[in-house]
């Protein structure tokens, strides 16, 4: 009896430490994301005032300058539609699961920020709202890492229903030959939100070479 505590206590300790773990990468990720993206456009905002002061008895610098204000005004409002539709997904509890991916896949396309193409075929199963809501994030952080750290300009999310099972991919032309393998390596010995979310729910996530960068396959068979 004294046998089976130790190991439950150990268990929990090594679980507790895994999710602290996750949780400091989440927040980590959360505030490169803040700081790289939202608050150098911030910036450079403030900059602009100052250069109004400076051009307000020059009309023709005045326009210019509020042409530009304008237009980094709208990719700062972008980028915080952006940044709350990763906190807080835009997800669609009366759709179909595979309607929802697909507005996720349009959601995800801006200006300059690639191209998602979404496919589905065979007959949709039955899935749990904690399911569906888990294997949406998956693919919504997975599309994310694909513009952010592949620097890819299309990424294909495939949903393919066969043999009561769900087979997810997501693929990206970002990564080059020379360094995926070593991606890979990293990939699989690492515990993050997505081998997190993927356990959560009793799915397998790995990860291969695609046609020409990195195929994330995620597998998931209803119990």
């Amino acid at each position: 009896m004294a046998l089976i505590f130790l190991s439950t206590k150990k268990f929990e300790k090594h679980l507790s430490e895994r999710a602290s773990e996750v949780c400091d990468n989440i927040t980590s990720e959360i505030g490169a994301e803040i700081h790289d993206d939202l608050v150098q456009k911030l910036s450079a905002l403030g900059f602009y005032l100052d250069r109004l002061e400076r051009s307000i008895n020059n009309p023709e610098g005045l326009e210019i300058l509020l042409l530009s204000m304008r237009s980094d005004f709208e990719n700062i409002s972008g980028s915080i539609r952006r940044i709350s539709r990763m906190l807080m997904p835009e997800y669609m509890d009366d759709e179909p699961f595979q309607r929802c991916i697909q507005m996720l896949c349009q959601n995800m396309e801006g200006p300059g920020s690639g191209n998602v193409h979404f496919s589905c075929s065979g007959l949709p199963l039955s899935l749990s709202p904690t399911v569906q809501r888990y294997l949406y994030r998956i693919t919504q952080e997975l599309i994310h890492n694909a513009f952010k750290h592949s620097s890819a300009w299309h990424v294909w999310v495939r949903i393919r229903w066969e043999d009561q099972r769900l087979n997810l991919e997501v693929e990206d032309d970002g990564t080059g030959f020379t360094k995926i393998s070593e991606f890979i390596d990293i990939l699989r010995k690492k515990y993050n939100t997505l081998k997190m979310r993927s356990t959560a729910i009793g799915a397998e996530i790995s990860y291969h070479r695609g046609d020409k960068g990195l195929l994330a396959r995620l597998e998931y068979q209803p119990g």
